[in-house]
């Protein structure tokens, strides 16, 4: 199991970046020496040491470009992201991987001691992220794109199968007559669930086929496959209690934001332009000719982007 980073930024931008050693970086000159330098504060070689004693598994260009978003992000969102609010979410996602919590850690190169800090970083990168994607994102324009296909809560029995032939045959035997329907909901009762358009635990092709659903039908044998294994599941569906959303979009505002908010996370070419907005806004430079491509992605992705709207 891997440990699921709040942060977008590590997880996307940065793999394939070089790793360059900590020998490389200090020859023939100080501590003291400047890497990078920024609006108010700088990252010198003894810095990077201190570094890399925290998190001994990081390639080094990872350790600096945390250290510069922790000094960067901290500046506007150090306020709203206090050391309770890191302590409660190290908290909860302890809890959530419970005796797996240490071997997660340590798949990602983390102890317990270095996670509350890199939590800190992932909550700082986050925080400058929602901030933009809510001065930006939630235009009228953008709204009305997520309403086109925003479809609201509806509750069915949505029941997995792993073959395509057990799940015909189930569905031959909840259509067959009432005891057939009945026999189905009993032994399926925890798959009865409540979900809308931007639930992510049911594949799209099920939500398609759901939301067609008039109350008591069965959908067809649905196949939906997982990006991540390429594998396919078969499910059926029945709907208990199906909803139309409307005309009125306002009612939904809430929720149509949510879904650009989520669009917006998942977005990497988007991450990249807000991470470089701040990067420029601080006037971070790189001094050290042995990472002077530190950031080149973000400026790359962020040109690209620009040049295609």
């Amino acid at each position: 199991m891997k440990l699921k980073k709040l942060g977008l930024v590590i997880a996307t931008v940065f793999a394939g970046a070089a790793l360059v050693t900590l020998t490389g970086c200090s020859s023939n000159s100080s501590t003291d020496k400047d890497i990078i330098t920024m609006k108010g504060d700088t990252i010198r070689v003894s810095d990077l040491y201190k570094e890399a004693k925290d998190f001994p598994s990081m390639p080094t260009t990872t350790l600096l470009q945390n250290l510069t978003f922790d000094k960067i992000f901290s500046k506007d969102f150090g306020k709203e992201v206090t050391d309770k609010d890191v302590a409660a979410q190290v908290k909860k996602i302890k809890s959530q991987y419970g005796e797996q919590f240490s071997s997660a850690l340590q798949q990602q190169g983390l102890t317990e001691a270095s996670f509350t800090p890199y939590m800190r970083t992932q909550m700082l990168e986050q925080a400058a992220i929602e901030h933009e994607i809510k001065a930006t994102q939630y235009t009228d324009a953008n709204l009305k794109k997520a309403w086109a296909t925003y479809h609201p809560d509806v509750t069915a029995y949505v029941v997995a199968e792993t073959s395509k032939d057990a799940a015909t045959k189930a569905l031959e035997a909840a259509k067959k007559d009432d005891a057939g329907k009945a026999a189905f909901e009993k032994t399926n009762a925890a798959s009865k669930m409540t979900f809308n358009s931007t639930t992510t635990t049911v594949p799209a092709a099920v939500q398609t086929a759901a939301f067609k659903l008039k109350n008591g039908e069965f959908s067809d044998v649905i196949e939906a496959t997982n990006s991540s294994t390429g594998s396919s599941s078969y499910y059926l569906v029945e709907m208990v209690k199906t909803s139309d959303k409307g005309t009125d979009m306002n009612k939904y505002k809430k929720e149509l934001k949510a879904v650009i908010k989520s669009e917006k996370e998942q977005d990497s070419t988007y991450v990249a332009g807000v991470i470089s907005k701040y990067l420029k806004k601080n006037n971070v430079t790189v001094k050290e000719t042995a990472f002077s491509s530190l950031f080149s992605q973000f400026t790359a992705t962020s040109s690209t982007s620009s040049s295609t709207k």
